[in-house]
């Protein structure tokens, strides 16, 4: 951005966890995804169960307040508790967005 003189921008963090989650419960996202919006799960962002081949990612994101992060992924997990109880955690990840 620097270079090509794009000006000053905020950047976005996304936090994600992977969750291996119980057949049953993974039988509902095989056509679906989720996204939610609420001050529960991201001031300015959404929250998101994706599903992945046999998997699902649970995250969320945020510009103003990256420091709260793990606050909104509790929200999340929380909101979609019944669908993804009883999951494990495969692995978690952090990234900035520009």
């Amino acid at each position: 951005a620097k270079e090509i003189d794009a000006g000053d921008y905020e950047y976005a963090i996304a936090f994600q966890e992977r969750m291996k989650i119980p057949e049953d419960k993974m039988e509902y996202y095989k056509d679906r995804a989720e996204m939610y919006v609420g001050e529960d799960v991201s001031p300015d962002f959404y929250a998101w169960v994706f599903p992945k081949c046999d998997h699902v990612a649970v995250g969320t994101g945020t510009v103003v307040d990256k420091k709260g992060i793990q606050k909104y992924q509790q929200g999340i997990r929380d909101r979609a508790a019944p669908r993804i109880k009883d999951g494990e955690i495969l692995r978690v990840e952090a990234h900035p967005i520009p």
